[in-house]
């Protein structure tokens, strides 16, 4: 069984829209352009990586670049 992806910080710029979010596991993530709103709704949720997954990984609204 592989080991549970948590996110551990993430950072967010509103005049950029660039959401950048790191993972336990050393990866990281930038997202570009994120609304305000989503990014908001991303604080109040606890689950901070299932709601990345859902709203964000899959979304073509918005570019996702991998950070090693």
């Amino acid at each position: 069984m592989g080991s549970i992806l948590t996110v551990t910080s993430y950072t967010y710029s509103s005049s950029s829209r660039y959401l950048k979010i790191f993972y336990n596991n050393g990866s990281a993530e930038l997202y570009h352009p994120v609304p305000e709103f989503i990014y908001n709704n991303m604080l109040r949720c606890h689950d901070k990586a299932a709601f990345v997954h859902k709203y964000l990984e899959y979304d073509l609204h918005f570019t996702r670049i991998s950070m090693a």
